[in-house]
């Protein structure tokens, strides 16, 4: 018995009655898969077998990657995605973007189709980024490119939505192109700490994740528009192609 899953399928009777309804109900979903997935799923929360409240989260948890795949696709995953997630999840909160973007990436472990997805390294990029950032990925892979705006004079300050409309070298444009900028600027709002918009987009840049972009200003849709202006610069940023498998695998829905 020195394989540690051997171990657990000889644990007593008693280890075996402290389950759940609710992790019962998610082991017999992955026993549907096969005999490797349940094992694969009853080593993920054996650990947990005393605390009620991680082991049915981390259930929920793995209830929900399981049911992300259609039947017919479903496989055993690798035990090296599954314990690495597990051990990640079961201190997530469920109303947590993070925790999102990992039930994600455990649905493409269990997914014949898209396993191919599920990069070694997005489990330790996963644990390094803040809500926000996961926020900002997301609105990066919906929406393509976007445009972030810096004051001339303060250049650590952002120009948030409605503050463009304030500066005069912004007014004197023409309409059209005035129009452009502003259904490419990215959305602060949508971020719990704005304040902290640079660090995030500094620290995914440093990921891999995203990347800047001066081909779309200098030979692209932003050419006739120009830069830099008396008041303001602005700067265009995208996921790279390791960002938008990122945004495939974990944070797309």
């Amino acid at each position: 018995m020195n394989d540690i899953t051997d171990i657990i399928s000889s644990a007593p009777k008693v280890l075996e009655e402290t389950y759940s309804d609710l992790v019962s109900d998610t082991l017999k979903e992955a026993s549907k898969i096969g005999v490797d997935a349940a094992k694969t799923i009853r080593l993920a929360l054996f650990p947990l077998q005393f605390a009620a409240a991680f082991q049915d989260r981390l259930a929920r948890y793995i209830e929900l990657s399981i049911s992300q795949v259609p039947e017919d696709r479903r496989i055993a995953p690798m035990e090296s995605l599954v314990l690495s997630v597990a051990e990640r999840l079961k201190y997530q909160e469920e109303d947590n973007p993070i925790s999102i973007l990992y039930i994600n990436l455990l649905s493409r472990g269990l997914d014949k189709e898209r396993l191919g997805e599920a990069h070694p390294a997005f489990i330790n990029i996963i644990s390094q980024l803040a809500p926000d950032e996961a926020l900002l990925i997301n609105e990066l892979g919906e929406k393509g490119y976007r445009l972030y705006f810096l004051s001339n004079t303060n250049k650590s300050k952002i120009i948030a939505n409605n503050g463009l409309s304030l500066l005069p070298s912004f007014n004197v444009l023409a309409e059209n192109k005035k129009s452009l900028l502003l259904s490419k600027r990215i959305n602060h709002d949508l971020l719990g700490n704005p304040c902290l918009f640079l660090t995030f987009i500094e620290h995914l840049v440093s990921l891999g994740i995203v990347a800047y972009n001066n081909e779309i200003v200098n030979d692209g849709e932003l050419r006739e528009i120009g830069r830099p202006f008396s008041s303001f610069t602005y700067y265009c940023i995208e996921l790279s192609a390791f960002g938008k498998l990122f945004y495939t695998a974990c944070v797309k829905e």
